[in-house]
């Protein structure tokens, strides 16, 4: 059996490169490290030849798979180009895990949810505006009660709990000279914990309850939160297994809140999701997961049309 050709797309520094590598030693694996930020592109002129793609003097179109772990910010042209080269080689037949498609949906907010809710799965009820004044309005509606998030971060990052109208209308008065987008949430009393699922595929391979700090809310391992392991009953893997596939992702972690009776709530889908703190509190091996799924998809090459923001 050949030995497939598999990539990362990240910075070389970063700690999942360092646990896939250490994954890859033990099944006899050679990954390469390709920079987002060094992509490059050969367009012959010639028609029909194929074009080339680059990441410093590494040819992405010549391996079997290429596993996404990092779309660095940028100004809106450098963030669509990635996103295009992305798609470019998905349609020259590499395996991108997660599609671009996929990764573009996962990293907004309102998308997301949108996603979630036409699959008929659970979401918080949610306000997305840009006028303040109906921002302001939104926050009234919730009865105060509301999580003001910006459309796009992770880890938690930048997400307000106004206590007042006073707290909300400052906040909406940042985002507004930002010309941001208003991304309002209810607050669901969650007794300071929630979910993480990490979908591979079609099943759920570990799972933890994430609690926030004693006085806090905010339950993300990156503000300071704590994990513990969790076993999840049949019916929550079904639901983060639909909601990864709700936004075509393969790989993913699935955040899930409990409401006071129970009911599950998903917050998001993570397309490129981390698995440090789940490796240890699960004391399993994802990165060999990641990388045993990545390498069995690595020989099913296909082929979609190139070009961001496709339907």
């Amino acid at each position: 059996m050949t030995t497939p050709k598999i990539a990362i797309l990240s910075s070389p520094d970063a700690w999942h490169v360092a646990d896939l590598l250490r994954a890859a030693g033990t099944r006899k694996l050679s990954l390469e490290i390709a920079d987002p930020e060094k992509l490059r592109v050969d367009c012959p002129g010639r028609p029909g030849s194929p074009q080339s793609i680059y990441s410093g003097k590494l040819e992405l179109t010549r391996l079997d798979a290429l596993l996404v772990r990092s779309i660095p910010g940028g100004s809106l042209e450098q963030v669509i180009y990635r996103m295009d080269v992305l798609q470019s080689l998905q349609a020259a037949g590499v395996v991108v895990i997660n599609k671009p498609k996929a990764v573009e949906v996962a990293v907004d907010k309102y998308l997301c949810l949108s996603r979630l809710r036409d699959a008929g799965l659970p979401v918080p009820r949610t306000l997305v505006c840009e006028d303040p004044e109906e921002a302001m309005e939104a926050f009234k509606s919730l009865d105060g009660r509301a999580l003001i998030k910006p459309l796009f971060g992770s880890e938690g990052r930048g997400i307000l709990r106004p206590g007042s109208r006073e707290e909300a209308r400052n906040a909406i008065r940042e985002i507004s000279s930002c010309q941001g987008v208003f991304y309002l949430q209810e607050y669901i009393d969650h007794g300071g914990s929630d979910l993480r699922l990490l979908v591979i595929g079609d099943e759920v391979v570990a799972s933890m309850r994430r609690k926030a700090p004693p006085g806090q809310w905010l339950t993300n391992i990156a503000r300071g939160g704590t994990a513990e392991p969790l076993a999840a009953d049949e019916a929550l893997e079904l639901l983060a297994i639909e909601a990864a596939r709700a936004v075509g992702a393969e790989i993913a972690g699935v955040d899930i809140l409990e409401d006071p009776g129970g009911a599950p709530r998903i917050l998001e889908v993570n397309a490129i999701p981390g698995w440090r703190a789940l490796s240890e509190v699960s004391g399993k091996d994802l990165a060999l997961s990641v990388l045993d799924y990545a390498s069995a998809r690595a020989g099913e090459h296909e082929s979609e049309p190139a070009g961001a923001l496709q339907p």
